[in-house]
C-alpha cells in the first residue's frame, strides 16, 4: 500500500515561481514513486501584505489572524490566487492536480469559532476571531475518489458553514485535520524554516526530534515563536490522533520534500513511543 503523505506549503514558499516550480517537481517525483499526496496551502504572508497595502489591520494572537468582513474578503482574493498558481505550477510538472477549496465536495464542514481565551502581553483574555472557522468534521470520500483517479488535491484554507458564510481557517490545523481523516503516514509543514529552533538566531538550537511530552513542556515555558506555536499544537493533536510524524521543514531547498519525507531533513514530531 502507497504510504500517504499531506503537505501543507505556507504561503512564504510559494510566492516566487521558481519556489513553486521546485515543489510542484517534488510533489511529482513523490507521486511517481507511488505516493499518495493530498496539498494543503496557506496564504498568510501574502493576506498580511496586501491587507497593509489596502489599510486593513493586521490583528493576530499566538500566531492566528482576526478575520473581519474585510480581511476576509482580502483572502478569499489571496487564496484563491494561490490556489490557481499552484494548481497550474503543478500542472506544468505533470502532475494531475486539481485546486479545491476545503468546503467543496463536503471535505469539511465547519462553523464559526466561538471567542477563546488567549495570551496577550497584558494578560489572558477572550478573543473572538471574528469570521474564523472552527472544523467540525472531514469527510475524505472526495479525496479518496481523487486519488483513485491517480490525481493529487490541492486545498485552500477557506471554508464554509452550513448556512453558506465562507470561513478562514488556519491553514495548519486543516492539514492537521485531513492528516487524521485520511490516515497519513506524514504531515510535511512546509515553510521558510528548516525545523523547530528554541532559538532562531542560534543555528545550534535546531531540535532535530521531538516527542509529544517534550513540545508540551517546550510550549508550557514559552520557548516556541508565536508562528510556531499553532503548528506544534496542532501537530500534538494529529499525532495524538494517529498520525505517525509530523516533519517540519524548509521548501526553500531543492529537494526538501524528498528529503523530509523521508525524516531525512528538519525536526520530527513524534508520539511518545514513535519513530522519526
Amino acid at each position: 500500500m502507497p504510504s500517504r503523505l499531506v503537505l501543507k506549503l505556507s504561503g512564504k514558499v510559494l510566492e516566487e515561481n521558481s519556489g513553486r516550480s521546485n515543489l510542484a517537481f517534488q510533489v511529482f517525483q513523490l507521486t511517481r514513486q507511488g505516493e499518495q499526496v493530498v496539498v494543503v496551502h496557506g496564504g498568510g504572508k501574502q493576506l498580511t501584505e496586501l491587507s497593509r497595502r489596502l489599510s486593513i489591520p493586521v490583528v493576530q494572537y499566538e500566531g492566528r489572524r482576526v478575520t473581519d468582513e474585510s480581511t476576509l474578503e482580502v483572502a478569499k482574493m489571496v487564496l484563491s490566487a494561490i490556489n490557481r498558481d499552484l494548481t497550474a505550477s503543478l500542472m506544468a510538472a505533470s502532475v494531475p492536480a486539481v485546486g479545491i477549496s476545503s468546503f467543496d465536495g463536503g471535505l469539511v464542514s465547519a462553523r464559526r469559532r466561538p471567542p477563546i481565551r488567549v495570551s496577550t502581553p497584558s494578560g489572558p483574555k477572550a478573543v473572538d476571531f471574528g469570521l474564523v472557522g472552527e472544523i467540525q468534521g472531514v469527510d475524505p470520500s472526495l479525496i479518496h475518489t481523487l486519488w483513485e483517479h491517480k490525481m493529487v488535491p490541492v486545498i485552500s484554507c477557506l471554508s464554509a458553514d452550513d448556512q453558506g458564510q465562507i470561513l478562514n481557517i488556519n491553514a495548519d490545523t486543516l492539514a492537521a485535520e485531513i492528516s487524521v481523516a485520511v490516515g497519513a503516514d506524514a504531515l510535511l509543514s512546509v515553510s521558510d524554516v528548516d525545523g523547530i529552533y528554541l532559538d532562531l538566531s542560534d543555528p545550534s538550537s535546531k531540535i532535530e526530534r521531538l516527542t509529544v511530552s517534550e513540545a508540551q513542556i517546550y510550549l508550557r515555558q514559552g520557548r516556541f515563536t508565536d508562528g510556531m506555536i499553532p503548528k506544534v499544537e496542532v501537530a500534538i493533536e494529529a499525532l495524538r490522533r494517529g498520525v505517525r510524524r509530523v516533519q517540519v521543514v524548509s521548501g526553500m531547498s531543492t529537494n526538501s520534500l524528498l528529503e523530509g519525507a523521508r525524516g531525512r531533513s528538519g525536526t520530527a514530531l513524534v508520539a511518545e513511543n514513535g519513530n522519526a
